[in-house]
């Protein structure tokens, strides 16, 4: 029987598994900090269904007196809101082609629509260990739109360090299931007695 405590374990080993599927190096190169993901799994990182599961890296450098300076790869945890713009985010977006979407009557390109979808539009997902690109490219499972090497199973990321900073405060975020993709489920699930 399903239990409060067997749940709470279950959860437990959950949160384990995705403390181990990556690690984090950083360094400092002169005024820039070198963000370093390492995928510790044994398949593309984040993984799964693409439709809202993503990984994105935070950081926030402070001055001397505790002050934020900047915050790169912001996330407003009340609205579920990624900040885009200053954010290196891990995913897998797809989409239908012109010829899918018009024998739909949708539009082409990017799409959340798990069936239809037919192409893929950006695949920078982290490689796992023993990743080449020739393996990867025979299931049509390469890299789209980015570029690892063969054997690469880490990706880094550059940060411009302000003047004034002392510290800085590097987390890297996984989400399996974005606003965008539950906002796109509850405007294209057909009404029925329980609500949309």
């Amino acid at each position: 029987p399903i239990s409060e405590s067997r749940v709470d374990e279950a959860n437990a080993r959950t949160e384990q598994m995705l403390q181990d599927a990556s690690d984090m190096e950083l360094s400092v190169d002169g005024s820039t900090l070198i963000v370093r993901v390492i995928n510790q799994s044994g398949h593309s990182l984040p993984t799964g269904y693409p439709e809202g599961r993503r990984m994105w890296i935070n950081v926030k450098f402070f001055d001397d007196a505790g002050t934020m300076l900047r915050e790169d790869g912001g996330y407003d945890f009340v609205d579920a809101v990624l900040d885009d713009s200053s954010t290196k985010v891990y995913e897998k977006l797809m989409g239908m082609t012109p010829d899918v979407a018009s024998a739909v009557n949708l539009p082409p390109g990017k799409s959340l629509h798990l069936v239809l979808n037919n192409e893929i539009l950006k695949d920078n997902r982290i490689p796992p260990p023993g990743f080449t690109n020739a393996a990867y490219e025979s299931f049509d499972g390469a890299p789209v739109g980015y570029t690892y090497a063969d054997d690469q199973h880490w990706d880094e990321t550059l940060y411009d360090i302000p003047t004034a900073a002392v510290a800085a405060h590097v987390t890297v975020y996984y989400q399996t299931t974005s606003k965008e993709y539950i906002e796109y489920l509850r405007d294209n699930s057909p009404e029925n007695e329980e609500g949309p």
